[in-house]
């Protein structure tokens, strides 16, 4: 077939052979009037006429379609070395494979990729060349191959000659070529290398990682975003913010604007009288990029508690739409303001105090010192004297004070601030008194004075350690009690009956005499058992009442009624002493009731036949408090000096068929009414149990109205 370039050359030829088909005609319509020799003479000269012109034509078009072919070879061969050049110059991989998937054409790209020369692919199997990279490539291949639309993935790891031992990862495309006919030919990849791209995001993942538990494992908590005409978009905050304010990081990052604004909830964390300033200093980060800001504030957490933080923030440069980036860093600094606080308070307090030192300072509650600065005893208080073991240690050197707590361990403090002029705090705990105290000095040099002092305050923190106490020992009793209550439950029922099969066999068989006496201990065991299963479920009982205000006296009154009868069977009197001015207390007087009546009936049997039982109630006031003291005061042996540390334990007891959880379940109580138990012996002997409940004003009278009662 000749190219479309000779068409016309075409033309011109059949133009020509018309004109001569028409010469031949007329010719031969005029040697029709001629004579026979003469026609084929002109015929003959007209053959030849027109066999030289349609050669001539012939061989011109020829000629053409020659030029015509060669200038398109010359085409064909510049596009070849067009796309060879292409194809060399070019990163990425690419390789033509026939339907057989043997290679037909490979790049410099490709081949550098597979660490072999472009010639040892040309003509072979993928899975020939590269057995591993053919098993991986080979299914991608015949894939293209039956479907138009190309295939791509990511999934491709290869160990090549190019870097034997490594693993690398290519980005595939695989597309299937037709030809002009519509022919399957083959099909085409281009590999792209990813191995460093996927490296770097292996690595991002690592650092993000790092840096997630970097901010997890810090107290503070970050936030951050863009600041762009007064509004913060592109919000984010870590999630340790839930440990400071009590609200997970979604519910700010949750329910905001547009351009990830915070939700509302970010500033109306923030206390209503530092809204203002807190906004005016983070604001002024927009106005001054590349600078930082801290500022100290209160938030208002989830739980409603107010706390101190001190937010530190630093901007960046302005970007191209006139906005900041901000990052901020909160650290709760709560302790350390209500210390300061304290502390000025104190300093406050000496300052304005000092015109009237001498009628004011013996009425401060905390014990004081006043040293000179070199650690002479220049002043103390009442309460501070009281824990000299002399007379009046004022004029001696602290130093000198030894086996007087807590200012015999106070030493260390003096000598710190004498460097520092500062203030400083240490915890002292005293052996032989079980007590502890948290020991303050502060340096204190007036700009008028020449004679700087030192402050030592002495805080006792006793009850503060016993509280902490108290709440591990009710998170340990809570679970035990869950323990029992089940071990109770599933033991309720056995019990039942085997009460239920005495009742039958007494009813059958209760009138035969030698059965009597089984039938008598099998009953008191009955009894015994229902007796712990009780004590087991009060152990267990969860910390629910019915909470009442109202004076403790009938309560008590009541529970010695319900002792009647326990003291008669053991010939011992009850005695009471009662005040009609009980101040009110917060009490279930139900559970209440239950510490009385165990309390009493303990002191019964605790004490021999012909005894009398105490019980008084009274107000009274301790540690600056007023309360509420019942106290039961029995005729026994007391208790005994080992087993005093126990005798709260569940299960334990020394007297026989004792549950050993009736003062395990006293206590209990009690610390429901944020109440105290005391144990001791009395000095006229016998044991002496002392029950303090918290009173909800101070009693109006404490005398005590004698209300004796011999039973």
């Amino acid at each position: 077939m000749l190219p479309s370039s000779s068409s016309p050359h075409l033309l011109r030829i059949l133009a020509i052979s018309a004109g001569c088909a028409v010469l031949l005609g007329l010719i031969a319509a005029w040697s029709k009037s001629q004579s026979p020799g003469v026609r084929i003479a002109l015929l003959g000269v007209s053959a030849f006429v027109l066999a030289a012109v349609g050669a001539g034509a012939a061989l011109r078009t020829v000629a053409r379609s020659e030029r015509e072919c060669a200038r398109l070879r010359d085409q064909a061969d510049d596009a070849r070395a067009l796309r060879d050049a292409v194809m060399d110059i070019t990163p990425v991989g690419f390789a033509f494979y026939d339907r057989d998937l043997r290679y037909v054409h490979v790049n410099a790209a490709l081949a550098a990729m597979n660490g072999l020369p472009a010639g040892a692919h040309l003509g072979r199997h993928v899975s020939e060349v590269l057995p591993a990279l053919g098993t991986a490539l080979a299914p991608r291949l015949a894939r293209a191959l039956e479907s138009d639309a190309p295939l791509q993935d990511l999934s491709l790891q290869v160990e090549t000659p190019a870097a034997p031992g490594e693993t690398r990862f290519w980005f595939g495309s695989y597309s299937r070529v037709r030809g002009s006919g519509g022919a399957v030919l083959g099909v085409i990849a281009s590999l792209s290398e990813v191995t460093e791209r996927m490296r770097a995001e292996a690595s991002l993942q690592e650092h993000e990682g790092r840096l997630d538990v970097l901010t997890r494992s810090l107290p503070d908590y970050l936030w951050g975003g863009k600041l762009r005409d007064g509004v913060l978009r592109d919000f984010y905050c870590t999630p340790v913010v839930e440990r400071t304010t009590g609200y997970p990081a979604s519910a700010f990052t949750t329910g905001g604007g547009p351009e990830g604004t915070p939700s509302p909830l970010w500033a109306e964390m923030i206390h209503p009288e530092d809204r203002p300033r807190y906004r005016e200093c983070i604001e002024s980060l927009a106005l001054a990029p590349s600078t930082e800001v801290e500022i100290e504030h209160r938030i208002i957490c989830a739980d409603g508690r107010v706390r101190w933080v001190r937010s530190r923030a630093a901007a960046s440069g302005l970007d191209d739409r006139g906005g900041v980036h901000l990052g901020c860093v909160v650290t709760d600094v709560t302790d350390r303001r209500l210390a300061d606080d304290l502390r000025q308070r104190l300093n406050d307090s000496f300052r304005r105090s000092a015109t009237e030192w001498r009628r004011t300072f013996d009425a401060v509650s905390s014990p004081l010192l006043v040293l000179s600065a070199e650690g002479i005893i220049h002043r103390l208080n009442d309460a501070a004297r009281g824990l000299f073991r002399e007379a009046d240690p004022s004029g001696q050197p602290l130093s000198a004070t030894a086996g007087a707590p807590p200012w015999s361990s106070a030493g260390p403090l003096v000598e710190e601030l004498r460097a520092t002029h500062g203030s400083t705090s240490r915890e002292v705990h005293d052996a032989e008194s079980g007590r502890t105290w948290e020991v303050s000095a502060a340096w204190v040099d007036e700009k008028a004075s020449e004679d700087p002092r030192i402050i030592l305050v002495a805080t006792e923190v006793t009850r503060l350690l016993e509280l902490q106490a108290h709440v591990r020992r009710s998170e340990t009793m809570a679970a035990m009690g869950a323990i029992v209550a089940g071990v109770a439950h599933e033991v309720r029922n056995p019990l039942f009956s085997i009460s239920a099969v005495v009742d039958a066999v007494e009813a059958t068989y209760g009138a035969r005499p030698e059965l009597k006496p089984y039938l008598d201990v099998l009953r008191g065991e009955v009894r015994r058992l229902t007796h712990l299963t009780q004590e087991l479920f009060e152990y267990g009982r969860p910390t629910r009442g019915e909470w009442t205000d109202g004076a403790v006296g009938p309560v008590v009154c009541e529970a010695l009624s319900a002792c009647t009868l326990t003291s008669d069977k053991a010939a011992v009197k009850l005695e009471r002493e009662v005040s009609d001015a009980l101040p009110p207390v917060r009490m279930d007087a139900r559970r209440l009731f239950h510490v009385f009546r165990n309390v009493v009936e303990n002191a019964v049997q605790h004490s021999p036949q012909g005894t009398t039982v105490h019980v008084t109630a009274e107000a009274v006031e301790e540690a600056g408090r007023p309360w509420v003291r019942c106290t039961v005061h029995d005729g026994g042996p007391g208790f005994k000096s080992e087993d005093l540390p126990h005798v709260f334990e569940p299960f334990f007891s020394k007297r026989r068929g004792g549950t050993g959880l009736g003062l395990s379940i006293v206590q209990r109580i009690l610390e429901e009414h944020q109440g105290r138990i005391r144990l001791s012996n009395h000095p006229q002997g016998g044991a002496e149990v002392t029950i303090l409940l918290p009173a909800l004003s101070p009693a109006g009278n404490t005398g005590r109205t004698p209300q004796s009662q011999v039973s």
